[in-house]
């Protein structure tokens, strides 16, 4: 893999002379529940018609879009490192009225296999789903969580293997209702679990997170769609007595109020920074979780500087030993951002942060465009959310990049 160009990890015709992988593996629709007759048998006999003629099969649970809203539906992934040899990327998600589907799944990268690791609720009719399903606890009979849009909203604990999902739907539907209880799904026992619900955060749509491992919290700062009212950090260990699992910690007033809708935070792990990246002033920021009273410190940054659109991503390259910026607007280009020679978090705007393009000028594959013309469904083409992330094997930083339910997984070696 050269650095600085994108390559096909998956999918019928994959790059650097990879095989295809085995067929029901190759894309991610090919792990929808409603496609398999064991989970989803025809009910009648338009619907077995409907089968023969080739046509996507309809569940109870599938929603105005169907399965591949859990990609095109303002939904994100994360990367667990310790499922698989070289570690997965895990998508869950739905939202509003797309989809109502609690399904897990996984693209494991060393077989570049996806698989549907989870069957999620599957045994309810039409009235167990979207409006007026009401489960006040946010999770469906089986325990699984209901499905929102996740945003950013998810990331990966290591220690604990759990994929955090920050905040919960107790409905589904045109009048969705969140609610401020987490969910873990564990991916060694491939189980939920549900964390308390806190009493005043208002998580609302369009918020985002980071995972903070020295404190073992995660960070989290609600959207502004609706009332969002909240900085907060999410503790996951220990059980409670009401069988919840996980605390809440001291919540502060929004980073960003009236601004806080569909940005990316990241935690820049060796100076003990959250760095953030915030499309409506096009500016980056930063604070210390160490003392998450201060308020936001704007940071001087220039170079290769692109604008900072919303729905992106924001990661941190251990090797490269900074920030990535990354947005489907940018088609093949990917930015790290570089901290200035700063030794202490109490100086993080004494220094330029300085941009630079991570993409060869050479590279001749875009994957936005290439995923887009390869789909057949309606996309939400600028949406990326934490479908990108940075991998870190030994010496090397490689970005993962999922797009559509039915486009292949691409890869960039960013050194």
């Amino acid at each position: 893999m050269k650095p600085g160009h994108w390559y096909r990890l998956s999918g019928d015709n994959p790059d650097l002379d990879l095989d295809a992988t085995y067929p029901g593996t190759r894309y991610l629709e090919d792990g929808d529940p409603a496609r398999s007759p064991a989970l989803n048998p025809p009910g009648d006999f338009k619907e077995r018609l409907r089968r023969v003629l080739g046509r996507r099969p309809s569940a109870p649970w599938q929603g105005r879009s169907g399965f591949s809203a859990i990609t095109e539906a303002w939904n994100g992934a994360v990367y667990a490192s310790n499922h698989g040899v070289c570690g997965s990327m895990i998508i869950f998600g739905g939202g509003h009225n797309d989809y109502f589907g609690s399904d897990v799944h996984a693209f494991d990268l060393a077989s570049r296999c996806w698989l549907r690791i989870s069957d999620g609720y599957v045994s309810g009719d039409p009235r167990s789903y979207g409006a007026g399903a009401i489960y006040p606890e946010s999770t469906y009979p089986d325990g699984s969580a209901l499905p929102p849009h996740t945003y950013d909203y998810v990331q990966y604990d290591p220690v604990g293997n759990d994929f955090i999902l920050f905040k919960g739907q107790v409905e589904l539907g045109q009048d969705v209702k969140a609610v401020s209880i987490p969910h873990m799904f564990n991916l060694s026992s491939l189980s939920w679990r549900r964390g308390p619900v806190h009493p005043r955060a208002i998580l609302d749509s369009g918020g985002w997170t980071t995972w903070d491992p020295t404190r073992r919290v995660l960070w989290g700062n609600s959207g502004d769609a609706g009332n969002g009212n909240a900085f907060v950090g999410f503790y996951p260990d220990g059980q409670n007595d009401d069988g919840t699992f996980g605390s809440w910690g001291e919540m502060y007033p929004s980073k960003l109020p009236g601004k806080a809708d569909h940005n990316a935070m990241q935690l820049d792990s060796r100076r003990d920074l959250i760095i953030l990246a915030a499309h409506e002033t096009d500016w980056l920021y930063a604070f210390t979780p160490a003392v998450p009273t201060l308020p936001l410190t704007s940071l001087w940054n220039s170079g290769e500087r692109p604008k900072i659109f919303p729905y992106g991503a924001l990661e941190f390259a251990w090797n490269l030993d900074c920030l990535i910026c990354y947005s489907a607007n940018y088609g093949k280009r990917i930015y790290g951002i570089f901290p200035p020679n700063v030794s202490s978090w109490k100086q993080p705007s004494s220094g330029c942060w300085r941009w630079v393009c991570l993409a060869d000028a050479n590279c001749s594959l875009d994957p936005i465009a290439d995923a887009a013309a390869a789909t057949s469904y309606a996309i939400n083409l600028t949406h990326t959310f934490g479908r990108f992330r940075v991998v870190t094997f030994a010496r090397r930083d490689v970005a993962i990049l999922v797009r559509h339910v039915d486009s292949p997984v691409y890869a960039m070696a960013l050194n």
